[in-house]
């Protein structure tokens, strides 16, 4: 059986992630796990120094996992299914984890409350974070109430909201929005952004092809 050791040396496509209220859900979520008979498929530590999150996986079937995303330093947790299978076997079962969160008590934000908590952001850190999980919950396809989120961003004023901005596009992964970072790349005023948007832009292009 593959374990999340070794996910990293097969393809994994990933389903849109579910994005959870609470940050501190690895027991109530494991013991749902264990109720629906999932085997473990192991655990990896958070590294805050590359932002890579805490994963804890469990194998749905047969090269498809659910995972338990824990990004510590943002107390921001999340859960998507990776199947070896394609995007389409991960996008259908991502309903079982989804009603174990729901046993579990667990909320997911849905997308009126992240794109709404974008909107009502009242300073740069509220907006940022907003944006953040926006990006993360962001659907596989390009929905309107993101983009205008997105272009909004990388004009805001703050230079925090503009380089969340191209965190959260990242997160989305949409290849079209490469031309927006190019032009971000360009005319922003912060030597720093420019760079963070270039090289991202580079990264959506690649996607495209």
């Amino acid at each position: 059986m593959p374990s999340l050791q070794n996910e990293e040396s097969v393809t994994l496509y990933r389903s849109r992630r579910l994005i959870l209220k609470e940050y501190d859900c690895a027991e109530r979520f494991a013991a749902k796990a264990a109720e629906a008979g999932w085997p473990s498929a192991g655990e990896l530590p958070a590294e805050p120094s590359t932002g890579t999150p805490r994963r804890s996986s469990w194998e749905l079937a047969s090269g498809t996992f659910v995972t338990l995303f824990q990004v510590p330093e943002r107390r921001l947790a999340y859960v998507a299914v990776l199947s070896m299978l394609g995007r389409e076997a991960a996008a259908h079962l991502l309903s079982l984890p989804l009603a174990s969160l729901e046993l579990a008590g667990l909320e997911v934000w849905t997308d009126e409350e992240l794109i709404g908590a974008v909107s009502a952001a009242s300073d740069p850190d509220e907006h940022a974070a907003a944006l953040i999980r926006a990006g993360l919950g962001a659907p596989g396809e390009i929905a309107e109430p993101w983009v205008r989120a997105f272009f909004a961003a990388v004009r805001h004023p703050s230079e925090e909201v503009r380089t969340a901005g191209i965190e959260a596009i990242m997160y989305a992964g949409w290849p079209r929005f490469a031309e927006l970072l190019r032009a971000m790349a360009k005319e922003d005023p912060s030597r720093s952004i420019r760079k963070l948007a270039k090289r991202n832009a580079s990264v959506l292009e690649a996607r495209a092809v």
